[in-house]
């Protein structure tokens, strides 16, 4: 399928469809007015729906929905997240998730360059800056502090700590409670992306010890000869030191970047002092590395670019760092965490992990990608007296526009070319490129962006046209892996296997798959001797005598693929793994004495540049005959970086990596480490019991797009999204079907109180709460309501009447009621309501539990309506249900970058449409251990239920 940018016929269908979720205020009309077709997307390019379903029509998405994708859509890699069985019931008990969860612990700590750091999973980037402010919070050395230090031009997220720590007034404002006002220090900004500059080691030496009695003399005389880089760099600090010296700071939040703010640049010499300052005072240092980590610059985390190390050379470390975007689900990093289990979705972790390895042996690419962009982002901004400060760093890029006026032109004109890219500051247009961008594709984005100057300075346009060479194969990724899955679950025969992957090369390539074996061995030997002379070098080429042993071994599996004229043009080869012990590592892995289990000797084609995939797909065939086969898992050795392509595809297949051996390859080349890396072939179909995801043990293909994609809802929804979400409608009572969706439980509750604050008038902040109730714990406010925090304005009590009696003050804005619901009569609760109706307060229910119990809401069942309601459904989903009065319905007042998860959904309601017997289980999370993960503290829950809402 050819790839052709959009044209009115996308945006017309949309429209319509769209109207639907806006009719009656169902949902706020802010989404763009196109529909993405998950399926036949592509590298860069996002498919869009058109009257023709089989006709698509393809945005090329130079924002990587806001930094989301760091690879592209439906890239290799991240179809590994579909082989795991707890990817599709949300069991993060499940041990082969415990096993990848370490190991991209392990791949973090090794890119932070902190081993001691450990990862705590959480379900977005407001909320892994949250949790990580409440961390510092609770470890504050001060224990009379309770306020943030933020920078001007910041964003930190949509909760309310961080969005109070937000810069933007208009983002800000509405919500800001009196009292928890963010200290905002003067940021310096660089225009330039060389921010990298030369420490003088006297500088560092004076931020080590702010204390001492000469420093303000020895700053001054920095300041003496300082440019203006400089001397705003020492403004700042003094602004910082100022506020620092109050001791009522508990923590920092510090952007390597500011993204949203306009992408601003600060110098390594302004982060090492800020470090040094801050960590002097005791307050904690947050890097948000929401959207610059994963490989948005040239290093996996952004910080680390800044090569943070004090007078004596040790490395400077953050308390916390902070990821979501590329990582798929929020990240906080810390040393000691106050608690690791957390609410997150097993998939969005799974799907993180494979992003993260594939960037990680992308960072080449990643460099060749920013080399050629900045030659043209220079051309560009040359042509033009309009534009100035280019700056690109990594795959982000940046110019501003001389005036703001001139934004929205440019903004308008971006669908008409076929591109999405947006706003940042006041002046700034950013993008955000991937390792799927191709020169061409970069050649196509400037001269659509030179097209667009033309129309707004000079008032004239020409017809831009571009057909990418790109090709959408995805479809094919789809075929397999749903085929791979049934093998795994065991409903795939081994006759069956090889006929599906021999119809699929004859048909997709006109070649045909043969097995090798004893017989016919002889014949391809020297063939195969000359495919690897021709494809590695010495050191990587393998052994004839190691291919023989597989061909003469019945329990081994070779298979090869031959041309029209019966040449051999491919060949994959495992074989027991008892069979090489001497291979480096082997005998070191977990699995080495388990006779099912399977070494990769090579999976090899001729003219790999030219093989359309044919490689990869040769792997899936030896990966579905294992299985079918009645094999347990396949090891396979992949050098660092040279093989990363081959990595990318072994993560496609759920590669976990199990161990790193360093200088493994004895040769003078670089990354001489290899990666020895395992494949499960077959679901183990552990106790579900354990789950704590209302999610079935049901693989449902058609949600496979959203499974293998994470988009930004708050941007684009498909057809899926709007019908699974009217599904919900349908269990609703009528006076609520006004929703909002969430990442979380406890994003469930800061939309509900942002939209009842803001119909209020903001007259009232106060919140009143039952003891031993829960509504979350991963933000300030949700902690505050279940009785963790006492941080926010906020009442608790025991009984109805002591409810009763704090209402009578008129002082607030809403009660909310959870778990609890049902220990009330029902006359009970509609006196409670009346009563706070009558007193001008509010009432929300969080009907989580009641839902996963019975699927039904307990308002709806009971005839009981509260003003709002909310159910976090599992892992990244949660609906916001709220009565028209109390609905906040102007668009873009309640977003949030990705506003829930798609594929997250679409389980819910198989679980909602599953036979009524269909049940889940909690599980108490302090009754477990695992390696990866500590005991929750008895803080946390419902210690009256006994009842854990942790859903996965």
């Amino acid at each position: 399928m050819e790839i052709n940018l959009i044209t009115k016929n996308s945006h017309e269908h949309a429209k319509e469809k769209l109207a639907t979720m806006y009719k009656d205020n169902f949902t706020s009309a802010e989404k763009k007015e196109y529909i993405p077709h998950h399926k036949f997307s592509q590298g860069p390019y996002l498919a869009m729906e058109t009257s023709d379903e089989n006709s698509p029509e393809f945005l090329l998405d130079a924002a990587s929905q806001i930094a989301t994708l760091g690879l592209g859509f439906n890239a290799t890699a991240l179809f590994g997240t579909t082989m795991h069985e707890s990817a599709w019931t949300g069991n993060y008990l499940d041990s082969t998730f415990i096993e990848i969860a370490d190991s991209f612990k392990e791949l973090l700590r090794e890119k932070a360059s902190n081993n001691r750091l450990t990862p705590v999973f959480v379900n977005s980037g407001a909320e892994a800056n949250e949790v990580a402010l409440i961390m510092a919070y609770k470890k504050r050395a001060h224990t009379a502090a309770n306020q943030i230090i933020a920078f001007e031009g910041s964003f930190h997220g949509r909760f309310l700590s961080t969005l109070f720590s937000t810069w933007n007034p208009s983002k800000r404002e509405p919500y800001q409670i009196e009292g928890h006002e963010t200290t905002f220090i003067k940021y310096p900004e660089t225009k330039s992306d060389q921010f990298l500059i030369e420490i003088d080691s006297e500088w560092t030496k004076l931020w080590e010890n702010p204390f001492a009695q000469n420093f303000e003399a020895k700053l001054a005389d920095f300041e003496k000869n300082a440019d203006e880089l400089l001397r705003s760099e020492i403004a700042s600090l003094r602004q910082l030191h100022e506020v620092l010296k109050e001791n009522t700071h508990f923590a920092i939040l510090v952007e390597p970047m500011q993204c949203e703010g306009g992408d601003r640049y600060s110098t390594n010499r302004f982060h090492v002092a800020l470090n040094l300052l801050v960590k002097s005072y005791k307050v904690s240092v947050i890097y948000d590395e929401v959207q610059t980590g994963f490989g948005l610059g040239r290093d996996f985390f952004w910080h680390r670019t800044f090569d943070l190390k004090d007078s004596q050379g040790n490395q400077i470390n953050p308390e916390y760092i902070t990821c979501a975007k590329k990582a798929q689900s929020g990240i906080v990093l810390t040393e000691a965490p106050c608690w690791e289990n957390n609410e997150f979705q097993t998939s969005s972790v799974i799907r993180g992990y494979y992003q993260a390895i594939a960037i990680d042996q992308l960072r080449y690419k990643i460099a060749t990608i920013e080399e050629y962009t900045r030659k043209k982002l220079s051309e560009l901004v040359s042509k033009w007296d309009q534009l100035s400060s280019p700056r690109c760093f990594g795959v982000a890029f940046a110019f501003d526009l001389s005036d703001s006026k001139d934004i929205a032109p440019f903004i308008s004109n971006r669908f008409d070319l076929g591109l999405l890219y947006y706003q940042a500051g006041d002046n700034t247009l950013r993008f955000r490129l991937n390792t799927a961008w191709t020169n061409e594709d970069i050649d196509y984005l400037f001269d659509a962006i030179n097209e667009i100057a033309n129309r707004v300075y000079k008032g004239e346009s020409t017809d831009l046209k571009y057909t990418p060479k790109t090709k959408v194969n995805s479809p094919n990724e789809y075929l397999w892996h749903s085929k791979l899955v049934e093998a795994f679950k065991g409903d795939v025969q081994d006759k069956d296997a090889f006929n599906f992957a021999q119809e699929f090369f004859s048909k997709e390539f006109n070649l045909e798959l043969i097995k090798i074996d004893g017989e016919n061995f002889d014949y391809y030997k020297h063939k195969i001797e000359e495919i690897q002379r021709h494809t590695y070098e010495p050191t990587r080429q393998t052994s004839i005598e190691k291919f023989k042993k597989i061909a003469h071994c019945k329990d081994s599996i070779a298979i090869a693929l031959l041309s029209e004229t019966k040449q051999l043009v491919g060949i994959s080869f495992a074989g027991k793994i008892s069979h090489f012990p001497h291979e480096s590592g082997l005998r070191l892995v977990k699995y080495f004495d388990n006779s099912n289990t399977l070494y990769m000797l090579d999976t090899t084609i001729v003219n790999m540049e030219q093989s359309q995939g044919m490689g990869k797909y040769l792997k899936y065939a030896l990966t579905l005959l294992a299985s079918a086969y009645g094999n347990d898992y396949i090891y396979g050795r992949n050098r660092d970086i040279h093989a990363g392509a081959m990595l990318a595809i072994n993560c496609s297949l759920g590669a976990i990596i199990e161990m790193r051996l360093k200088e493994n390859y004895l040769d003078d080349e670089e990354h001489r480490d290899v990666i020895i890396y395992r494949q499960n072939l077959k679901w183990k179909n552990e106790d579900l019991k354990y789950s704590t995801s209302p999610i079935l043990n049901t693989a449902s293909f058609e949600s496979m797009p959203t499974l293998v994609n994470k988009v930004c809802l708050s941007n684009f929804i498909d057809e899926s999204f709007m019908a699974n979400l009217k599904e919900f409608k349908g269990v609703v009572p009528k006076e609520l079907q006004h929703f909002f969706t969430a990442s979380g439980h406890s994003e469930c509750v800061e939309k509900i109180f942002k939209s009842i604050l803001i119909k209020n008038q903001k007259q009232r902040t106060k919140v009143i709460s039952f003891n031993h109730d829960y509504f979350g714990k991963q933000s300030f406010m949700s902690a505050t309501l279940s009785g963790v925090l006492d941080f926010y304005p906020n009442s608790k009590v025991d009984t109805l009447g002591q409810l009763k009696e704090k209402l009578s003050s008129k002082e607030y804005l809403a009660v909310f009621i959870g778990d609890l619901l049902v220990n009330f009569s029902h006359d009970e609760l509609k006196e409670v309501i009346k009563i706070a109706h009558d007193n001008g307060t509010k009432v929300v229910f969080n009907e989580s539990v009641y839902f996963h119990s019975k699927k039904k809401l307990f308002s709806k069942e009971h005839g009981i309506i509260p003003d709002a309601s909310y159910i976090h459904i599992a892992g990244q989903i949660g609906i916001c249900m709220l009565q028209e009065e109390v609905y906040e319905s102007r668009p873009l007042m309640m977003i949030s970058t990705w506003d829930g998860d798609a594929y997250a959904l679409s389980q819910a309601v198989a679980y909602l449409k599953s036979p009524a017997q269909t049940s889940k289980e909690f599980k108490i999370i302090n009754d477990s251990s695992y390696s990866f993960a500590l005991k929750a503290p008895n803080i946390f829950g419902n210690q009256t239920s006994k009842k854990w809402y942790f859903t996965c």
